[in-house]
């Protein structure tokens, strides 16, 4: 979850390296530091416990250093191993002050590395990366590409790792597996990064690593090796989705990221939908139906797990195929049957989520049909699926998922179509959902046009400590993402219940302190809701309610959001940004830092 920039050319690389990980720092802000030198070995290090602009302050107070840093590495961290703490943050140092690495990922097997290390070296910190510091002094071999090559088959898990040495200060060497890893390429030398975000506006072009191969960066020029031999790699070009929007007049790149969610959804459905003949057009979607799917089988976690809840419904209703929804840490932890006549899904945002990429593996080694659909173009889940579809949702900064959940959501809902207009779906059925999706991006920006009155009712709302989120049917998964936003930005404790499921023990929970959020379109449960939570106004429960505007019971709510006119089945993309909103505005109302939730990363690549 940590994120890893370096550099490596003609100038001066210390603004270089603070600026990458501020892009990076979505990855883990619990510290950061850099190291760099010059090209007879003079070394500049600095640390810093918090976020990269305290690190950023610190290399600045030391602006009377104007020597110039040609090489450097730089990290960001998400505390896994220890406490954040000076010592714990990353450059670590080996012994003899000789090779300072940075890491992202988890070493499985440390505490016996270092049981193993402790009679010849002493341990400054907690983290399993110093270890590998030590390590790495103690296989030296007079050459670091061949050391890190020893290095690497004493390692156990998942690990991006480079080193810097101080007596060959040119050169910079980077190990991987499992954790993503990327070159760039400029006219001014080369960048490493932990994903493609932050080279968007350094580099001309980039190449992704695959595992087990070793980048060494020599001369402003690198090299890659699989098994000690040199191999060729094709690069990419950046383009400008894979750069970061400017900040503009919102006041948090979470806020701008929900606004943009109109534009977002056309994005995920163009050339996918052809809203003029009413027609769904996509090879991936047309080859899909070869396969002869009996069964599918989505696997994910977080946001992207509601998300695919939602997706189980769509199958089942458009297309008729039995769907289920696994956790992706639960996948693991079960024992996998393999069906050859099931369709394994796989979701993620960055394409790198350590339990869904490592679910995706055993599935792949059982010979059944993988499927991914990420947002990030060449990331490893979708290097590794038999078959993928992007999100195209754009460069996502905010910690908290919003509009790339949306355009999986929307995606979701195009796969089951497709299925369904191949099957038993009626094609004046798929015409018609075809005609009122070309109208959602709108009534999405009608519904950001409640913000003022959704931020007064957080403002509200925000003096609680607890709530529930109920739904039904479809508006189940739909409450389950709207308490995880709460939670995440504001900090609430918030629980959500399918209605149906409060007077089974939860009501006992309700109390005047205790107020409810209700999602209850006009549809075929509508009435079952209201009894539901009419349970929870005897109990003196304040009542949030998210209805249409079509609603006919409107004297019954005291607090509501009204959202425009649509089908039950697709009022879930209208919902959900209303939703949005109002985490948005509560975690506001209580100042907290909704670009950047505590305790949270945005790639999660740890399992």
């Amino acid at each position: 979850m940590c994120g890893i920039f370096a550099y490596a050319g003609d100038n001066d690389c210390r603004e270089r390296l603070i600026n990458g990980l501020k892009v990076l720092e979505y990855r883990g802000y619990d510290s950061a530091g850099l190291v760099a030198m010059d090209k007879n070995g003079k070394v500049f290090l600095e640390k810093a416990v918090g976020r990269v602009s305290a690190l950023a302050n610190e290399v600045d107070s030391r602006k009377e250093d104007s020597w110039t840093y040609n090489t450097g590495i730089a990290h960001t961290r998400w505390a896994t191993h220890g406490w954040v703490t000076n010592e714990n943050t990353h450059p670590h140092i080996s012994s003899n002050d000789r090779f300072y690495i940075v890491h992202n990922g988890i070493i499985e097997n440390y505490k016996e590395l270092k049981s193993g290390l402790e009679k010849d070296h002493n341990f400054y910190s907690q983290t399993d990366t110093e270890v590998v510091a030590k390590l790495i002094e103690s296989l030296y071999d007079d050459n670091l590409k061949t050391t890190m090559e020893q290095v690497a088959k004493k390692l156990v898990g998942a690990y991006s790792l480079a080193v810097i040495d101080t007596q060959n200060p040119w050169t910079i060497v980077w190990i991987k597996l499992w954790s993503p890893l990327i070159v760039g390429s400029a006219e001014d030398g080369i960048y490493i990064s932990s994903d493609v975000n932050a080279l968007a506006s350094l580099a001309q072009s980039y190449t992704i690593l695959e595992d087990h191969e070793m980048v060494v960066i020599e001369d402003k020029k690198y090299s890659i090796y699989m098994a000690g031999e040199q191999i060729e790699r094709a690069s990419e070009t950046i383009d400008e989705a894979q750069k970061i929007d400017e900040l503009g007049n919102f006041t948090s790149y979470t806020e701008k990221e929900i606004f943009d969610i109109p534009a977002v959804l056309k994005n995920a459905w163009s050339g996918r939908i052809n809203f003029d003949e009413k027609t769904i057009q996509n090879e991936t979607l047309d080859a899909l139906w070869d396969l002869d799917v009996e069964r599918i089988c989505i696997i994910s976690s977080g946001s992207s797990y509601y998300a695919w809840d939602m997706g189980c419904y769509f199958f089942r209703k458009f297309s008729g195929i039995s769907s289920q929804t696994i956790i992706s840490s639960e996948f693991l932890a079960d024992t996998f049957i393999p069906d050859s006549k099931t369709l394994y899904i796989f979701l993620s945002q960055s394409g790198e989520t350590a339990d869904v990429r490592e679910s995706m593996k055993i599935v792949k080694a059982k010979w059944c049909m993988t499927f991914g659909i990420v947002n990030v173009v060449g990331s490893t889940i979708a290097r590794m699926a038999d078959m993928w579809l992007y999100s195209h949702a754009g460069v996502e900064v905010g910690v908290a998922s919003t509009k790339n959940v949306i355009a999986q959501v929307g995606v979701l809902l195009l796969m089951a179509m497709s299925l369904g207009s191949k099957r038993d779906m009626q094609i004046s059925d798929v015409r018609d959902m075809i005609s009122e999706l070309s109208e959602i991006p709108d009534k999405i920006s009608e519904t950001l046009m409640q913000g003022p009155h959704i931020k007064k009712l957080a403002i509200k709302y925000s003096k609680y400590d607890h709530m529930f989120v109920l739904g039904r049917n479809y508006f189940y998964p739909v409450a389950g993402e709207a308490s995880l936003k709460c939670k995440e930005l504001s900090y609430i404790h918030c629980e959500a219940y399918s209605a149906g499921e409060l007077k089974h023990g939860p009501l006992a929970l309700v109390s005047p302190e205790f107020p409810t959020m209700v999602f209850n379109p006009m549809g075929k449960f509508y009435g079952k809701t209201i009894s539901n939570v009419q349970e929870v106004a005897a109990r003196e429960g304040l009542i949030l309610w998210f209805i249409s505007k079509n609603d006919t019971h409107k004297e019954l709510y005291s607090d509501a959001i009204e959202l425009p006119e649509t089908s039950e089945l697709l009022s879930v993309f209208t919902w959900l940004v209303s939703s949005y909103l109002f985490a948005l505005y509560l975690a506001e109302a209580l100042d907290r830092d909704v670009d950047k939730p505590r305790n949270l990363a945005k790639s999660v690549t740890v399992e």
